[in-house]
């Protein structure tokens, strides 16, 4: 692993670590909660006072509220939200996703910051990066085209599951880990707090940040979506490679070629079982990186 992959991922761990020596309100796991920051012109699902499920208005109390409380509905976890201009939210984190999309596609983020008492609402747009520590294990969530995807393994080379398998589309918003931490987080986690408290989105308060965000990823090679199962990104070349199981056996063959201190015995393994994909992944990242 590089060094500036090395410093981010620490980063991320430390900033997860500290967090579980901070105690948040008891409510901000399990009773209902106010949500600042929805977009005004954002619509509401039809027939409801919702503009997702779950983020619903509540006339009682004059503002949308989401209530983790109520079946099937997503959790708080402690993590951090890497903003789109870098700034840094650590705190709750509820991951939610549409009812017809697969587990590991998130589409809004709820977050309560540390001290802080209401929800903000984080579009797919506001946000690049987030790290949610659940009882069992750490997720990673990379922002992709539309939407927040969950990695598989992360690394020097990452893998996440193909969110448009089955479809034609670009895909070109994956951002190397020595990118995403030289943004300057201009705004800082108290401007993004006194802008929501003002009146303000999320989005309004990234403008800038936005930008420079989008034209980071719109730099990269996007690549077209066609009947693909996995997504390999190469933090080091900025590459991304659709793998499936056409094409499994070259892609690996490449990957695992530029690294001479591989043991024969185990590749051979993972080249022959497409299902032992993660396994190859995390092999390499562990001898190579």
């Amino acid at each position: 692993m590089n060094i500036i992959a090395k410093r981010f991922a620490l980063a991320i761990a430390a900033a997860i670590a500290a967090l579980t020596f901070v105690a948040a309100p008891a409510h901000a796991t399990k009773e209902k909660v106010n949500v600042i920051g929805v977009p005004a012109d954002l619509e509401r699902i039809e027939g409801t006072k919702c503009v997702f499920a779950g983020v619903c208005f509540s006339k009682k109390r004059d503002a949308y509220t989401y209530d983790p409380g109520v079946w099937g509905m997503a959790k708080f976890h402690e993590g951090t939200v890497t903003l789109m201009d870098g700034t840094v939210l650590e705190g709750r984190i509820a991951a939610l996703g549409k009812s017809n999309d697969w587990n590991f596609i998130k589409r809004i983020l709820l977050v309560i910051p540390t001290g802080e008492s209401d929800a903000i609402y984080l579009s797919s747009t506001d946000a690049l990066l987030i790290a949610q520590q659940t009882k069992k294990e750490l997720r990673t969530y990379d922002r992709y085209d539309g939407a927040y995807l969950r990695r598989l393994v992360s690394g020097d080379v990452r893998l996440s599951y193909n969110p448009a398998a089955g479809t034609s589309r670009p895909l070109s918003d994956f951002l190397p880990a020595g990118t995403i931490a030289s943004l300057s987080g201009a705004v800082g986690r108290q401007g993004v707090i006194d802008a929501l408290k003002s009146g303000r989105t999320v989005g309004d308060s990234l403008t800038e940040g936005t930008s420079a965000g989008r034209a980071l990823g719109e730099a990269l090679s996007s690549i077209e979506i066609t009947e693909k199962e996995y997504l390999l990104y190469d933090d080091r070349t900025l590459q991304l490679t659709a793998i499936t199981k056409a094409n499994y056996r070259p892609a690996m063959e490449v990957l695992f070629g530029g690294c001479a201190p591989l043991d024969q015995n185990p590749v051979k393994g993972f080249l022959k079982k497409y299902k032992k994909i993660v396994e190859a992944v995390e092999y390499y990242n562990a001898t190579c990186g």
